[in-house]
């Protein structure tokens, strides 16, 4: 998926207060971590499938859309 893609399923969506993406990660503030990880996964400049905010969005999506 790409963060295109990512951008039309996760922006202007009402979400869970907390949203876990993992065992050991628990997003607290959606809006923030989703406005965060998209400028991050922007600067990446590498394969974006090894970006650790790109890796995070596709877990965020998988966990709201279950």
């Amino acid at each position: 998926m790409s963060i295109e893609e990512l951008k039309k399923e996760l922006l202007g969506k009402e979400f869970p207060s907390e949203v876990r993406i993992g065992p050991d990660q628990l997003v607290t503030n959606v809006e923030l971590f989703l406005n965060t990880s998209f400028q991050m996964a922007a600067a990446w400049t590498k394969d974006i499938e090894k970006c650790p905010a790109y890796i995070r969005l596709v877990r965020f999506h998988e966990a709201v859309t279950k």
